[in-house]
């Protein structure tokens, strides 16, 4: 154990005097320490091409889709007008919809199914370096059949184009034979 006693040189307490030379070794040592880690997590190089860019998983556009995502899943996919441009297009696989279309028929699904989900859903936005903005969109879907009580599931992916603040197309592509075999169900039920 050191004492105090023990640092006593000559009556008085040996005081280090700072080392200019030690204090700038210590500086490029922490500096290149740095840059090493900083470089060695770089492996990919940044793509400056027009189809390259920058993707977020948190920005304001990716959060915008989530909650989307889960309007629709609770039945109110109404709230969608508010971020649509006022001449959106829209496509489920090669079939086109307006702005009001595409709300009504998403908003559908709720009157076929209950406890819609989005399993492990995946939603980033892609800024591109043309300018070009896009959220994706992946997904695993479940509903419950009002009518058979059937759970049924359905991968989809959907992209959503952005110009601005506003979504000006939107396209989703998924198998629609459970869903068009409810609707038929649900129609003949309503007769």
């Amino acid at each position: 154990m050191v004492r105090f006693k023990d640092l006593e040189v000559h009556g008085k307490i040996s005081q280090k005097k700072p080392n200019k030379l030690n204090n700038m070794k210590n500086s490029i040592l922490i500096t290149f320490i740095l840059a090493l880690f900083f470089t060695s997590c770089g492996d990919i190089p940044f793509d400056t091409s027009e189809k390259g860019g920058l993707m977020m998983a948190t920005d304001d556009k990716t959060i915008i889709i989530e909650n989307l995502a889960k309007a629709y899943t609770e039945g109110n996919f109404d709230m969608a007008k508010d971020y649509f441009a006022e001449e959106g297009v829209h496509y489920v696989n090669n079939d086109e919809y307006t702005n009001d279309e595409i709300v009504a028929g998403y908003n559908f699904h709720s009157l076929l199914y209950d406890e819609i989900e989005h399993l492990t859903p995946w939603v980033t936005t892609m800024y591109y370096n043309d300018g070009s903005i896009y959220t994706n969109q992946w997904a695993e879907w479940t509903g419950k059949s009002k009518i058979t009580g059937e759970v049924q599931t359905n991968n989809f992916h959907c992209w959503w184009k952005w110009e601005g603040d506003k979504i000006i197309s939107t396209a989703c592509y998924f198998d629609t034979t459970d869903i068009d075999k409810e609707a038929a169900l649900y129609a003949e039920q309503s007769q």
